[in-house]
């Protein structure tokens, strides 16, 4: 064993009583307000395209689903970091974390490459969906922009995967405030053109964006090389690459990058098909998905914390104790989703307003909010329930439900109540209703069996 000769006195697995709600809200509430400040920002950037006009809103909310289902592969395969990183911190296996560390930075790297040889079928997808040349336009130059942001987003996404392994939810809440708020105000300023700077409309949102990923990106790797974290971990010393500790991060990021690419292209498929039909019908739904990340993010916040306490632990050999920081979770984050649930059923029309001021978008928004405040509670059991089995490197399972779920149950339910039987936007978001709900207990059962508690990765 290791000794950890720094942040011993803070370490939250040894400060509070071992799977409580004290130690998991010690490690989540970082995490949930770095992801509410995600999520401010998300409808911040919003509210100021919706002011641009319905085509702008709609070709902004179309390239930014593509975008985030070409990303969302190597988002799941980076993700695996947290799982990693939290055992070996619960073993002390504190020397071998830098080498993880480094070879992330190259996976994420390699995922790059792949990423932009990519980029051409978000051009032929936005005129698949298109309903004009403007909207194609638009759409190109957003998913553009975004493209080019893939690295600093991944190796972003994998150093915050180091310092939540670690314990660490702080720190990249601090950087996430500081970078989230970096591109509002940059926004403000290239979207509308104040001060000395062009009216780049379109282009200002993509082009901030892109800025505050490369911002966020050259943060976290000076905090990561910094002494302190080279002193116990040794982040600063080169390593060569590792094929045996490569194939472990694919074996395991595999399922998830696989899951999250079909699950996120699932949803992108959803929104192609509403946007087909019509402007106002994928202003609606994008103007209601806005605003359910203002109930998702939280959750995911919760459930990140989760990976990290449940992969300690299991790196501990505390097995008893992993299972107790799940159920606590799952409590925590059902807590948080009636809620949730209640202000989307109740001020739905108020909400969408904020948003987008078209009458007609709000008054179809709030009946997709009301729906989306039924599926919540299941949606807190399906995400709090899959952080405790990413934690314990149970993502194979997560994978096949996932897939199976979102291609063979959720896109023929939208498309047979939104298209084949003419329920519109509102069917197809009923379909989403019923596939969330199931979904949610298929994972709580999932975990409540505790089969991944004996899963060696």
């Amino acid at each position: 064993m290791e000794n950890l000769p720094e942040e011993k006195a803070t370490d939250i697995l040894h400060r509070y009583p071992p799977g409580g709600y004290k130690q998991l809200l010690a490690l989540a509430y970082p995490v949930i307000i770095t992801m509410i400040s995600q999520t401010a920002m998300w409808l911040a950037d919003n509210m100021m395209v919706g002011r641009l006009g319905t085509t702008q809103f709609a070709a902004v909310g179309v390239g930014g689903s593509i975008v985030w289902t070409l990303f969302a592969f190597y988002n799941g395969l980076i993700s695996s970091a947290n799982t990693f990183i939290s055992q070996d911190y619960g073993a002390k296996r504190y020397r071998h974390i830098g080498e993880t560390v480094w070879h992330y930075i190259y996976l994420s790297l390699i995922s790059y490459v792949f990423l932009i040889i990519t980029m051409p079928f978000s051009s032929i997808i936005l005129r698949w969906v298109s309903s004009s040349d403007e909207f194609t336009s638009y759409g190109n130059i957003y998913a553009r922009f975004r493209l080019y942001a893939g690295l600093p987003a991944f190796i972003s996404f994998s150093m915050a995967g180091f310092f939540r392994g670690i314990g660490n939810t702080k720190t990249p809440m601090f950087i996430a405030i500081f970078c989230n708020a970096f591109n509002i105000l940059a926004n403000l300023l290239l979207i509308f053109g104040i001060w000395i700077f062009p009216r780049l409309e379109v282009t200002g949102a993509a082009l901030a964006t892109l800025l505050s990923s490369v911002l966020s990106a050259v943060i976290y790797l000076i905090f990561v090389f910094s002494r302190k974290y080279n002193t116990v971990y040794l982040t600063k010393k080169f390593y060569r690459f590792n094929l045996s500790l490569f194939r472990r991060l694919i074996r395991v990021g595999l399922p998830m990058g696989v899951q999250f690419f079909l699950d996120s292209g699932s949803f992108t498929l959803f929104g192609l098909v509403i946007a087909r039909m019509g402007e106002i019908q994928f202003a609606a739904s994008n103007a209601a998905m806005s605003l359910m990340s203002t109930s998702f993010m939280p959750l995911v916040g919760i459930s990140i914390a989760t990976t990290t306490l449940v992969g300690q632990f299991i790196g501990a050999k505390l097995p008893e104790y992993a299972r107790k920081s799940g159920y606590a979770a799952i409590k925590l984050g059902l807590m948080y989703a009636c809620f949730t649930a209640v202000c989307f059923i109740t001020l739905g029309r108020h909400l969408v307003a904020i948003i987008i001021k078209d009458p007609e978008v709000i008054k179809l928004g709030a009946k997709i909010l009301i729906l989306a405040g039924i599926f919540q509670i299941s949606d807190a059991f399906g995400i709090c329930s899959n952080g405790a089995l990413r934690g314990a490197g149970d993502t194979r399972f997560i994978m096949f439900v996932g897939i199976l779920y979102a291609w063979f149950l959720f896109i023929p339910l939208a498309l047979l109540l939104g298209v084949v039987l003419k329920g519109g936007v509102v069917g197809a978001w009923i379909g989403a209703t019923i596939y969330i709900i199931i979904y949610g207990i298929t994972a709580f059962l999932r975990f409540r069996r505790g089969k991944w508690q004996s899963i060696k990765i």
